[in-house]
């Protein structure tokens, strides 16, 4: 499809240094998207941010502004990457729905069919669906991860296999923070001819083929110059500027022994996920947290998707299962590990009643901590990347993307 004649956007105030501007473009009619961009660069609650927004195959919004680095100094260019934490989960989705249409397995399949040592602590029957949908009771692992350890997919892989689900598998959901990237490579792994790790095969059957600044695994001679520096948050900043985040998930993730504790402060105890943001990190390329990418390389791999998936193989068997959404919990949404409702499905999140965060239910994709979100509306025909390295402390609908987003939907309902 034809691109559109775009518009250069450009937020000059007299008082204004450069880092201040909003750079890139939107097409004609999308401009309100770009005031709402620049609104938290400018109030300066967004260190950097960027955000791509392709509709109906044509690139309306490609944004960036502030700054790439904490102390201000170099302003975030239009190929410039970040740390995009669970973000990554959509990716890793992503690469299920590849592998699944390649006929490495089924949805409906049992795990430990591909992976026997799975079955263990009466897990035999959690199917990849359920595994893929964050019901198998896994968010937490008893194997102390460490930066120096996180790579070693042998080690972690056997720890998930002989743990003890939290809970019976596919009563709930919980937000499998960190091994969901490992429960999906060594699915992968395992019935790839190749043997291919997670990180492998989305370089090889997702990037490759689109050309996408996208990476589980940062390779050696990537320029570091390019990398937009995460400014995080630490455990106080949960009370000080307690904003959206449940209260409930904000005091168990700092007392030891309940479950949100266990899942997302193993590694790194209490540190913050500032502290992820660093080479040992990057390279390793987990994948339910670990993937380097610009907006613009997120929303090319969801524009794939949002367009029915065929330039990455995908069937059209598996995108009415992503747009549908895997079956829900049987004992309702509630998240055991954020204490809010979720609706987790096939590595993704999806649209329910209490997030609504696109036009159309067959949407799906991930937000991250921090703010971030990116996602695909094959209805819509919408692929959405908003990313920003100055970490949020909400849950959701971070009130900094929501209103560019806002924006973008209200510019649809004008052009119509």
């Amino acid at each position: 499809m034809q691109q559109p004649r775009r518009t250069s956007v450009q937020n000059q105030q007299q008082q204004a240094g450069p880092a201040d501007w909003t750079r890139g473009y939107v097409a004609p009619g999308f401009e309100p998207v770009a005031h709402a961009f620049a609104a938290a660069i400018q109030a300066r609650t967004a260190l950097g941010a960027a955000c791509t927004i392709i509709h109906q195959g044509a690139t309306v919004v490609d944004l960036q502004g502030g700054w790439q680095d904490k102390a201000r100094a170099q302003e975030w260019q239009d190929d410039d990457v970040a740390l995009i934490y669970s973000l990554t989960k959509g990716i890793t989705g992503m690469a299920g729905a590849v592998a699944v249409s390649r006929g490495l397995f089924a949805y409906d399949e049992p795990v430990a069919d591909i992976w026997p040592e799975f079955a263990a602590h009466g897990k035999g029957a959690v199917t990849v669906g359920e595994a893929l949908s964050e019901q198998a009771g896994l968010s937490a692992i008893d194997f102390s991860l460490r930066l120096d350890n996180l790579g070693d997919e042998d080690a972690i892989c056997a720890a998930i296999a002989r743990q003890k689900p939290h809970w019976t598998p596919g009563d709930y959901a919980g937000n499998h923070a960190y091994t969901l990237g490992w429960i999906a490579s060594e699915l992968i792994r395992r019935r790839d001819p190749q043997q291919r790790n997670l990180g492998r095969f989305v370089a090889d059957e997702l990037v490759a083929p689109l050309n996408a600044d996208v990476f589980l695994g940062l390779p050696e001679d990537f320029d570091r110059s390019r990398i937009a520096r995460i400014e995080g948050f630490g455990m106080q900043d949960l009370f000080i500027h307690h904003s959206t985040m449940p209260w409930p998930l904000t005091f168990k993730m700092c007392l030891p022994g309940t479950l949100a504790f266990r899942t997302l402060n193993n590694p790194l105890l209490l540190a913050g996920p500032g502290a992820l943001d660093c080479e040992d990190f990057w390279r390793v390329g987990q994948g339910a947290a670990g993937g380097i990418a610009s907006a613009r390389g997120l929303a090319t791999l969801y524009q794939a998707f949002a367009e029915g998936g065929a330039k990455l193989g995908v069937t059209p068997a598996v995108m009415q299962q992503l747009c549908d959404g895997h079956a829900r919990p049987r004992k309702g949404l509630k998240d055991q590990v954020l204490t809010a409702d979720m609706y987790y499905s096939h590595g993704f999140e999806k649209p329910f009643d209490e997030w609504e965060y696109a036009r159309t239910r067959s949407a799906f994709g991930s937000f991250a901590v921090g703010g971030s979100l990116a996602y695909a509306d094959p209805e819509d025909g919408v692929a959405y990347a908003w990313i920003t390295n100055q970490l949020g402390t909400g849950k959701w609908d971070d009130p900094r993307e929501k209103i560019v987003r806002d924006a973008f939907y209200t510019c649809l309902e004008t052009i119509a």
